[in-house]
Order: C-alpha cells, then sequence, then structure tokens
C-alpha cells in the first residue's frame, strides 16, 4: 500500500513567498505565541501541517488565514526562521483568487 500526499499549494506557497512549509517539524512555538489562536479554527501549526499533507479545502476555507493578525509573533518564535505571517498572507490571496 502507498500513502501519497497532494503536495502542490505547498510549493505553490513555496514559489510565490519563497517558504517552505516542510521545514515545519511542528513545535507548535508559533501557535503558543500567538495572540489571536484563540480564535482560529486551525491553529498556526496545523495550518502548515496541512499544508504539507495536500489538504488544499481545508487550508483555503479556513478562518485562519483571515483572522491572522499579521504581527509576525509566529515567524519570529520559530526555530526553523519559517516566515509564517507571510505564508497566512499568501494562503489569504491563494484562497481569494480560488473564489
Amino acid at each position: 500500500m502507498t500513502v501519497s500526499f497532494k503536495t502542490d499549494l505547498a510549493y505553490e506557497i513555496q514559489e510565490r513567498s519563497g517558504e517552505n512549509v516542510f521545514l515545519c517539524y511542528q513545535c507548535k512555538k508559533c501557535t503558543a505565541g500567538c495572540p489571536v489562536a484563540a480564535y482560529f479554527d486551525l491553529a498556526p501549526h496545523q495550518v502548515l501541517r496541512a499544508c504539507q499533507f495536500g489538504q488544499e479545502d481545508l487550508v483555503l476555507h479556513s478562518r485562519t488565514i483571515s483572522i491572522c493578525a499579521a504581527c509576525e509573533t509566529c515567524s519570529t518564535r520559530c526555530p526553523q526562521g519559517i516566515d509564517i505571517a507571510r505564508i497566512m498572507d499568501e494562503l489569504e490571496i491563494i484562497a481569494q483568487e480560488r473564489k
């Protein structure tokens, strides 16, 4: 049995923003520092994991990408140096383009 993931969204994010979602190893520091995480339907680390797994519909229909305050706390806390706020911005743009 072979398991495969649809990674198109992850590569589109990388192409458009320069950020590699596959660097995320789910330490959850982004979520722990987020001042508005309580209002999200998906926490920041969950958004990145969904992108890694190709769960495009889940991510692009998530309230998280439009509620994000773009304060960049998540980005500064990331030990991998992922600019998560930039990814959230790009996801919001992609979601608007696909409506």
